[in-house]
């Protein structure tokens, strides 16, 4: 299903993250810090975990923050808790299912997932 224009997302994305990167890891570093300074965690929802034999699960997540090698242009990742577990694991936004979130974290997180090209929550 082809995307739908959103002229106002794709501004916004323009004036507050990409602005000045000049290359993709610059592009990158813009994306981190706008999801590092504009997320309030934590947020709960749903992902699709990667499991044994590249298949992944439906799981219920706790996102708690952003991976930081993202600021040095690695690419974004976000870490989640997998309910019944303690430790963080780190995925990419195009893997969240649903989240349960304040209009503001939805939007940052959507706005990824647009430019992207991948689904919105």
């Amino acid at each position: 299903m082809p995307k739908i224009h959103d002229e106002e997302r794709e501004q916004r994305i323009i004036d507050e993250v990409i602005v000045d990167c000049y290359d993709e890891s610059e592009e990158r570093m813009g994306w981190f810090y706008y999801m590092y300074d504009g997320l309030a965690f934590p947020i709960m929802g749903q992902a699709n975990m990667p499991i044994s034999g590249g298949k992944t699960a439906l799981k219920k997540i706790k996102i708690v923050g952003i991976d930081s090698n993202a600021e040095k242009g690695s690419e974004i990742r976000i870490g989640v808790i997998v309910n019944g577990t303690k430790g963080v694991s780190y995925i990419s936004p195009e893997y969240l299912d649903r989240i349960e979130t304040s209009d503001e974290n939805l939007d940052i997180i959507n706005d990824w997932l647009y430019w992207h090209d991948f689904d919105l929550l």
